[in-house]
């Protein structure tokens, strides 16, 4: 087939560029005919990435890349436009038109968020990366949906000796980690949905009691990058001494220099990964800790609950953060608790192997065998 892939450039170092990179790889190496239309990144030229072209976006950032994707399409000859975005993005009337659209979209809401409807119904194929996301497709009477959760690519998250990680994470950041409880945050600064606040005010009480933690944080500072908050006036806010917290290097991270080996050595370094979303459309960052053998926190709804293996909070309240939908808003003395079980319970080399090894069913190999070369087989199967 000629598959139109319509998501950000690969190269961004986002949860949507990673997959569109190994998908989009995946289906070239599977033998269909891949190029990609970029919904943001790359605007008015065309760059061929391992031999692959790359399509531009008009450059108006609030269309992602839908203005010009009918084009791309029918100009390159696609007889399947698959998209990786969030479903509200997609235009009924464009999806209509081509009649050969299968949306893969991120599910974050109980039940699905109202905009997310119609642009479903109009797309001929709707997938979703957890079977909660399945189900919730299904809640809203869309058809037949099916699961193709997110990969990781095991040649680059895998554990590591964990004194080792500490001194090599320790030397990259210019810090003595040594006896120091580490826990680490990566999270878009973005919107609200990434709950900072909780993160803050859990993490005030529990360095209260221990003196030894440290807070990492993998992200833009100041929100103004990715339309977030200020960070720092926030944890002062909750009153979070700055001796106790640390920033990624925020030139390096906004710059896109960082590579997929520095979040190995940080995961590798960190005794426990932290996340207090309201609501995770995949969560890839959970994933990608627990593959190497980090012990994960998160809240126990949605895509959070499903991909985290370790530590869930379960105590917090349901509120109405989107329209027309709920998201589960932790309990911050209920993330207390659960970073005082991860402090006592801190996971030797034997136990962050066997975290690892329950990530094995998001390896890309497997997910290519059980769940997209099934999915790529039926939507052939249609065509013809």
């Amino acid at each position: 087939m000629r598959i139109i892939w319509h998501s950000v450039f690969p190269l961004i170092g986002t949860g949507y560029g990673s997959q569109t990179k190994q998908m989009v790889r995946q289906l070239k190496k599977l033998g269909h005919e891949v190029a990609i239309s970029c919904s943001c990144g790359v605007p008015m030229v065309t760059i061929v990435w391992e031999g692959i072209k790359c399509f531009p976006d008009s450059g108006h950032v609030s269309k992602y890349g839908m203005d010009m994707v009918q084009t791309h399409a029918e100009r390159w000859k696609a007889d399947v436009v698959w998209s990786w975005l969030d479903a509200f993005a997609i235009p009924p009337e464009v999806a209509k038109k081509l009649n050969n659209w299968a949306a893969w979209v991120p599910v974050d809401s109980e039940p699905l968020m109202v905009r997310n409807v119609k642009p479903l119904e109009a797309c001929r194929w709707r997938l979703a990366p957890t079977k909660w996301g399945v189900q919730m497709l299904k809640n809203a009477g869309l058809d037949n949906p099916m699961y193709l959760p997110c990969v990781y690519d095991p040649n680059i998250f895998y554990p590591t000796d964990f004194e080792e990680a500490r001194k090599e994470f320790g030397r990259i950041i210019k810090k003595d980690l040594e006896g120091k409880f580490l826990v680490n945050v990566v999270s878009a600064n973005s919107g609200g949905r990434k709950n900072f606040q909780a993160v803050f005010q859990a993490w005030k009480a529990f360095r209260d009691k221990h003196s030894d933690a440290l807070l990492y944080l993998h992200t833009d500072i100041t929100g103004y990058f990715s339309g977030g908050s200020d960070l720092i006036e926030m944890a002062k806010t909750y009153g979070v001494e700055d001796d106790s917290i640390m920033f990624v290097s925020q030139w390096e991270y906004n710059t896109g220099q960082l590579g997929e080996d520095y979040l190995r050595w940080m995961y590798g370094a960190s005794d426990v990964h932290l996340n207090c979303c309201y609501g995770e459309g995949f969560g890839l960052p959970i994933l990608e800790a627990q593959a190497c053998g980090c012990p994960t926190i998160v809240p126990e709804f949605a895509a959070a609950s499903e991909v985290g293996l370790c530590y869930k909070v379960k105590k917090g309240q349901m509120y109405s953060t989107v329209p027309g939908a709920l998201q589960f808003m932790v309990d911050s003395d209920a993330v207390v608790e659960q970073l005082e079980m991860a402090y006592t319970r801190k996971a030797d080399l034997i136990q962050r192997r066997a975290i690892a090894e329950l990530t094995h069913p998001w390896k890309v190999e497997s997910v290519v065998q059980n769940h997209l070369i099934p999915i790529l087989e039926q939507i052939e199967g249609e065509l013809k």
